[in-house]
C-alpha cells in the first residue's frame, strides 16, 4: 500500500510542476507579445499604422521590445501550447492560482493596446455618427460622410448601415463623451469586465450542473482566442456572450423568465449569439411559457427603444447582416474546402453546401435536445456547426463556442472547441508569417 502511494504522490507532484510551467509560459509569452505591441508592428497593432499617440501605447509602454509577425506567430503558437498543457494537467492546479492566472492575464491584455484588430475604432465611428454627427448608424448612407479624428485608428471605411443590433449600438453612444482615447479605453475595461463576468457565469453554470468548476472556467479563461484576440482587441462580442451565459444559468436554476429575456437581449446586441435560446425553448417543455413571456417582453422592449432612437431604419443592420455573408474570409472553411477542392476559394455550390449542413446540423441538435439531450451541448454543437459554415469567420467568434463547450458534459464538443480553435490560430499565425520580415 505504501509503494503505491508514493509513485502516486509522485506522479500528482510532477502534473503540479507540469501544470505550474504551463501557467509560467502562458504569462510569460503573453508579456511579451504585449511588450512587442508597444513597438507598433502594424499586424499586432493595426491601430498604429498611421499613428501611433501615448493614449493608444497605455500605461504598458515601458515595457517596449521589437517584435516581427514570425515572432509573433511562435508567440501565440507558444500560447496555445501552454494552454493545452494546463487544460492536460488542469488537476495539479489549485482553485485560487488558476482564478488568479486568469485574472492576471486579462488585466495584461486590458492594459495592451487594442491588438490584432482595430474594430474598437469602428464601434466608437458608428456610435460618433449617430450622436456628434446626426448620422443614424441604421441608414443605407454610404458616402459623404463627416471627417472625424477616429478615422485615423480604423483600417477599413465605415460600416453603414452598422451590423451590430441596437442595443450595443444604443449603448456605445454612452462613450462618445469621453473622446476617442476614453472611449476606446473604457471599451476595453467593459470588455474584459464582460469576459470575467462570463468566465464566473461559466463557474457557477458547471457548480450547479454537478460538474468541475475549475475545469470550466479555465477551458474558457486562459484560452489565447479569449485573451489575445477578444480582450486584448476589445471585442463586442462578450457584450452578448455574458447575456448568453446569464440566460444558460438562469435556465439551470429555473428562471425561464429571466432566462428567455437574457437570450433575447444577447440576440440584440450580436444576432447570431441568439441561437441556444431555440435550444433552451425545446428543452424546457412545461416551462416554455415563461422562457417565452420572458423573451417577449424584452423583444418589444427592444424594438420600442430600436424605434424611438432609429425610426424606420431599426432593422438596418438585417441588411447589413446579410451582405456581410456575401463576404468571404480567407481562413474561413469553406472558402478553404474551395481552394482545396482547386475552384480558388469559396463558390455558390459551396455556399449552398454550407447552409444546407448548417441547417441539418441545427435540426438535428434541435432534435436531441427535444427528446432529452443536454440542450447546452445541443446549443454547442449548433454553434460550432455556424462556424464552420459560415464564410465570414473572424478568430473572435470563437468566444461564441468556448462557453457552452466548458459547461457541457460533452467531451467531443470540447474536444471540437479545442480543435476549431487551435485551426483558427494555426491559420492566422499562418497569414502572419506569410508576410514579409
Amino acid at each position: 500500500m505504501e509503494a503505491a502511494a508514493v509513485p502516486l504522490r509522485s506522479s500528482r507532484r510532477a502534473r503540479e510542476l507540469l501544470a505550474f510551467a504551463a501557467l509560467a509560459g502562458l504569462i510569460a509569452t503573453s508579456v511579451l507579445i504585449v511588450a512587442g505591441s508597444e513597438g507598433g508592428l502594424n499586424v499586432l497593432v493595426p491601430a498604429a499604422k498611421l499613428r501611433f499617440p501615448g493614449w493608444l501605447r497605455g500605461p504598458l509602454s515601458g515595457i517596449h521590445s521589437d517584435l516581427n509577425a514570425h515572432g509573433l506567430g511562435w508567440l501565440v503558437a507558444g500560447m496555445g501550447g501552454c494552454y493545452l498543457v494546463a487544460l492536460a494537467c488542469v488537476d495539479g492546479i489549485s482553485a485560487r492560482v488558476g482564478i488568479a492566472t486568469v485574472v492576471a492575464l486579462h488585466v495584461l491584455f486590458l492594459l495592451a493596446p487594442p491588438l490584432i484588430s482595430s474594430d474598437v475604432f469602428g464601434y466608437i465611428d458608428i456610435a460618433r455618427l449617430g450622436t456628434l454627427h446626426g448620422i443614424d448608424p441604421y441608414s443605407a448612407v454610404t458616402t459623404h460622410l463627416p471627417p472625424d479624428a477616429v478615422h485615423l485608428y480604423r483600417r477599413w471605411g465605415t460600416d453603414i448601415p452598422s451590423p451590430y443590433g441596437p442595443l450595443f449600438t444604443i449603448a456605445s453612444y454612452a462613450v462618445v463623451p469621453l473622446g476617442i482615447a476614453g472611449a476606446m479605453w473604457a471599451l476595453k475595461v467593459l470588455t474584459a469586465a464582460g469576459s470575467l463576468a462570463t468566465i464566473w457565469l461559466v463557474w457557477r453554470c458547471a457548480e450547479k450542473l454537478g460538474r468541475d468548476p475549475l475545469k470550466a472556467a479555465l477551458f474558457v479563461g486562459l484560452n489565447p482566442i479569449v485573451l489575445l484576440f477578444a480582450v486584448g482587441g476589445a471585442h463586442n462580442d462578450f457584450f452578448a456572450i455574458t447575456l448568453v451565459m446569464a440566460g444558460v444559468y438562469l435556465t439551470i436554476a429555473g428562471r425561464e423568465r429571466l432566462s428567455g429575456a437574457a437570450l433575447t437581449a444577447a440576440a440584440a446586441f450580436k444576432l447570431p449569439t441568439g441561437l441556444p435560446f431555440a435550444f433552451a425553448f425545446v428543452s424546457a417543455r412545461g416551462r416554455r411559457r415563461d422562457l417565452v413571456i420572458g423573451a417577449v417582453l424584452t423583444l418589444v422592449a427592444v424594438a420600442v427603444l430600436s424605434i424611438v432612437t432609429f425610426g424606420s431604419h431599426a432593422g438596418g443592420f438585417l441588411k447589413e447582416l446579410r451582405e456581410q455573408q456575401n463576404q468571404v474570409a480567407i481562413y474561413s472553411v469553406p472558402n478553404q474546402v474551395g481552394k482545396a477542392l482547386g475552384f480558388g476559394g469559396i463558390t455558390q455550390g459551396i455556399r449552398i453546401v454550407a447552409d444546407v449542413g448548417l441547417a441539418a446540423v441545427v435540426l438535428l441538435a434541435l432534435r436531441a435536445a427535444w427528446r432529452g439531450a443536454d440542450w447546452i451541448a445541443m446549443a454547442g454543437w449548433a454553434t460550432l456547426a455556424l462556424l464552420v459554415s459560415t464564410a465570414w469567420l473572424l478568430p473572435w467568434y470563437v468566444t461564441w463556442l468556448l462557453p457552452l463547450a466548458a459547461v457541457s458534459g460533452n467531451r467531443r464538443l470540447k474536444l471540437g472547441a479545442l480543435a476549431f480553435a487551435t485551426y483558427v490560430v494555426i491559420t492566422r499565425v499562418s497569414l502572419w508569417t506569410s508576410l514579409p520580415v
